[in-house]
């Protein structure tokens, strides 16, 4: 059995992989700034789950949270995050600011708490929950594509910096659309959306086999791949931009 720490563990994927981990008799620390919420997960698992309020967003929320926890987690997923899209009329910097703030520096608050605790132990994983939208800036979300960019890269460099000698491993999770209250905003049509709980289920098997990034669904996988690598005035043009 396995300690595991989850980020935004109130709703969409952070509350389906609490619950899968619980029912497969895991022990899960749940964050979230919705402590109700996470109240109602701890009634119904109360050996399993552990509910504790927190903002990622504020170091010292995060810093008083870790301090809590009884042992130090095996795994600490690092889900919490926001989607809020570009303003057409013009750059909003409080946008940039609020989305940096939870998807970016939220996963690196924890990181800075748990790394020295994992290192002594010398074993741990840190998951950090990106997006296939890191692969290349899309229209109208500037700000999500850039911090789950910055997430993307994070992980990489801290796995060639820090993983070898820590004993620790950085995973980064790439998904697709998957039906969450955060996608729910959405008025497009999303291809190849996978529910919540089809999500969880295919991050913590990719957990468990130690793949270091977990890409989904693979149609847009390879879709993103592809423009991942086209030139810039193509991609322009296939983005249905002006020239």
């Amino acid at each position: 059995m396995a300690i595991f720490l989850i980020t935004g563990a109130s709703s969409g994927m952070g509350a389906a992989m609490a619950r899968l981990l619980c029912d497969r008799g895991q022990t899960v620390y749940g964050l979230a700034r919705r402590v109700e919420v996470l109240n109602e997960t701890a009634k119904r698992y109360p050996d399993r789950f552990f509910a504790f309020a927190c903002d990622v967003t504020r170091y010292e929320d995060v810093k008083a949270v870790c301090a809590q926890l009884p042992q130090v987690p095996d795994v600490a997923i690092l889900n919490a995050g926001i989607g809020d899209l570009d303003p057409p009329e013009a750059i909003n910097l409080a946008v940039h600011q609020r989305t940096f703030a939870t998807n970016y520096f939220g996963v690196l608050h924890v990181m800075n708490e748990l790394y020295p605790r994992m290192a002594q132990r010398g074993s741990g994983k840190f998951v950090a929950m990106s997006s296939l939208a890191a692969y290349r800036g899309l229209p109208g979300a500037a700000a999500y594509c850039a911090s789950k960019a910055a997430v993307s890269v994070l992980m990489e460099s801290f796995r060639v910096t820090y993983g070898r000698k820590s004993g620790i491993e950085f995973l980064v999770v790439h998904p697709g659309f998957v039906a969450t209250p955060m996608t729910a905003k959405n008025k497009e049509k999303m291809l190849f959306l996978w529910s919540a709980e089809k999500a969880a289920d295919y991050i913590l098997a990719g957990i468990e086999r130690n793949r270091l990034t977990i890409n989904f669904p693979l149609p847009m996988r390879i879709g993103m791949g592809f423009l991942r690598f086209v030139p810039a005035g193509l991609f322009r043009r296939v983005a249905g931009l002006k020239k």
